[in-house]
């Protein structure tokens, strides 16, 4: 008798153990709070984790806001009479902060949406870089190609990069803008060590970092098989 009212209070603290442990999966999916991640003088960076059908109005807060997308499942609507655009791994969008954007997703997995609210607006159009030829660049050393550096769009003040680099391969970058002060926001799609003049950080997939630093450099692991890539973003400042 003894054994089973035992056997009975195990089953009953599992059972509730495991409605524990499945509750943060239902209110992520019924009502996704967006998280601060990072904020500054130019960039206030949101998390908003997302899982099984759901639609959700963009946190945009009147800023500019750029998107990256870490996941899968989720697509991006801007404006009311659009359609959506389904969006991948790495993927990035710029949203107006006069466009009221919607986010969707579907399937079990979890996704994660970054979102890269701008401080300052300018005027001047985004343009997305379209042309390959025009928009990425190989990264050799010695004449041989290790990566490549993709421009995604600018409008002469903001600008997008998505970059990558092949196994043990290192990126030593400016990421320099002739016209004014320049400020940086990193965001790693891969585990990687960045060093921002001279300052390393262990940066983790999905992790962002923001600087104002004239030197980054940037290592793929020798032990990684696969090319490591990241995002940044490059915001200007006119000189006075």
């Amino acid at each position: 008798m003894g054994k089973l009212l035992v056997g009975l209070l195990c089953s009953v603290i599992l059972a509730h153990a495991q409605v524990d442990f499945q509750a943060p999966s239902d209110s992520v999916a019924s009502n996704p709070e967006p998280r601060v991640l990072v904020e500054g003088a130019s960039f206030r960076v949101l998390s908003v984790v997302l899982q099984h059908d759901l639609k959700v109005p963009l946190p945009q807060g009147g800023n500019d806001v750029i998107v990256v997308v870490l996941g899968e499942g989720v697509s991006l609507r801007s404006g009311s009479g659009g359609n959506f655009e389904k969006l991948g791994y790495g993927e990035v969008r710029f949203v107006d902060r006069a466009v009221h954007a919607t986010l969707t997703h579907s399937g079990a997995e979890l996704a994660q949406v970054l979102l890269v609210g701008l401080k300052q607006h300018w005027d001047a159009e985004i343009r997305p870089c379209v042309e390959p030829k025009a928009c990425v660049h190989p990264v050799r050393v010695g004449g041989l190609e290790i990566g490549q550096s993709a421009s995604l769009f600018t409008n002469g003040f903001v600008t997008a990069y998505r970059d990558r680099i092949g196994q043990g391969g290192t990126l030593s970058t400016s990421y320099y803008s002739r016209k004014g002060t320049h400020h940086l926001m990193l965001i790693a799609l891969d585990d990687l060590p960045v060093s921002f003049d001279g300052k390393r950080q262990e940066m983790k997939r999905g992790q962002v970092f923001g600087s104002d630093a004239d030197e980054v450099e940037i290592e793929a692991d020798p032990k990684t098989e696969h090319p490591v890539e990241w995002v940044v973003i490059r915001v200007e400042s006119q000189k006075n």
